[in-house]
């Protein structure tokens, strides 16, 4: 288990957040549910540009910040990165300021996470081994939520402000990652960690 934000510095990855759930309802919600689906998008298209092909990302929608609000969670295999391979999850929530987010679109702020998926990538980010594992060429990432009870998330990460809505990834081979979010911020209150990593 370890903390990381969105950056590699030092041998630390870096990360940040996003989530699923399910809305019912009238016009109006689905209005409002779809409004905020294209911001998500439309954040995604800023961050990451020409490399995130819509037909190849996976889009979950729940509260994975604990602020009662449904978030967006993005994921997808990034292959055309000069430095590697990597698995992408970015985090569309209005659970934090304009000051913290790397990017801002209506009332959305968007939070990345690059997991390195081969060799390359791990030495790139200065991480000792890919997080991922591939019967052959590309690992075969799925990504969902889950949830714990909040004694169950603070046994898993050790700390009393991690949200029990987590971001899950597999990969069929090595252990499920999970990407715990924190409702306040590790560290520095504008740039502290976001997010804990821990892997069964």
């Amino acid at each position: 288990m370890g903390v990381y934000r969105c950056l590699m510095v030092a041998g630390t990855l870096l990360l940040m957040a996003a989530g699923s759930a399910d809305a019912g309802g009238d016009n109006a919600a689905s209005e409002d549910r779809l409004r905020l689906d294209q911001q998500a998008y439309g954040l995604l298209r800023y961050e990451w540009g020409q490399y995130a092909h819509l037909n190849d990302i996976t889009m979950l929608r729940g509260d994975v910040t604990c602020d009662g609000q449904e978030d967006r969670v993005l994921g997808w295999l990034d292959r055309d990165s000069p430095e590697g391979l990597f698995y992408r999850v970015m985090l569309a929530t209005d659970a934090v300021g304009k000051d913290e987010a790397f990017s801002v679109l209506g009332n959305m702020a968007a939070m990345s996470v690059s997991l390195p998926a081969d060799r390359k990538g791990a030495v790139h980010m200065e991480a000792g081994e890919p997080l991922f594992c591939s019967r052959g060429e590309l690992p075969e990432v799925t990504i969902t939520l889950e949830s714990y009870t909040k004694a169950e998330a603070v046994a898993l990460t050790g700390l009393g402000d991690a949200c029990g809505t987590t971001i899950r990834l597999d990969d069929g081979l090595c252990d499920s990652i999970r990407l715990f979010w924190l409702r306040r911020p590790l560290g520095r209150p504008v740039d502290g960690e976001r997010f804990v990593l821990h892997r069964n």
